[in-house]
């Protein structure tokens, strides 16, 4: 499994996942686990400002988003393979059901969802936990994604993994 080989087959909230910490800059995770198969830019304002940067791992199933305005420094972090691990289980695949249950055992009681369903995709959903920093996204009652980034201080304040 290459995730082990790179140490990055655990998720982390508020750290990022193993080596793969938040904060580090595009050489760092490049030095890590190498060159992408795919890059894009991208804004999520209308002037264009801001400018995110995904990086895609198609075989690791991962995906790693740097942003301009924290120094195009690791962001966030998706992952969509059941080969990676949260608090000893493994969160792809599960039902919404299943993933509640786990969570909610685990002490995680802070726990929204949304209906995020459209005419293209009927049943698409977003399970959240704002105190981690976690969304789990699904399909058909199906996690298909984890995205997290870093924890906050306060609104503007991003708390970097030392």
């Amino acid at each position: 499994m290459k995730m082990a080989k790179y140490n990055i087959d655990t998720i982390e909230e508020g750290q990022g996942l193993g080596n793969l910490k938040f904060g580090l800059t595009r050489n760092e995770v490049e030095s890590i686990i190498g060159e992408p198969e795919e890059k894009e830019n991208f804004s999520f304002t209308e002037d264009e400002e801001n400018l995110t940067e995904s990086w895609h791992y198609d075989e690791l199933e991962l995906s790693l988003g740097f942003d301009q305005e924290d120094d195009w420094r690791l962001v966030t972090i998706s992952i969509s393979s059941e080969n990676y691990k949260f608090r000893d289980f493994c969160p792809v695949g599960l039902s919404k059901k299943e993933l509640k249950t786990i969570l909610e055992e685990k002490g995680i009681d802070d726990l929204e969802f949304e209906d995020l369903s459209t005419i293209e995709n009927p049943s698409h959903g977003l399970i959240s936990s704002e105190s981690l920093g976690l969304n789990f996204w699904f399909d058909d009652d199906s996690l298909n994604e984890v995205q997290w980034g870093p924890l906050f201080i306060d609104n503007e304040t991003v708390k970097w993994p030392k």
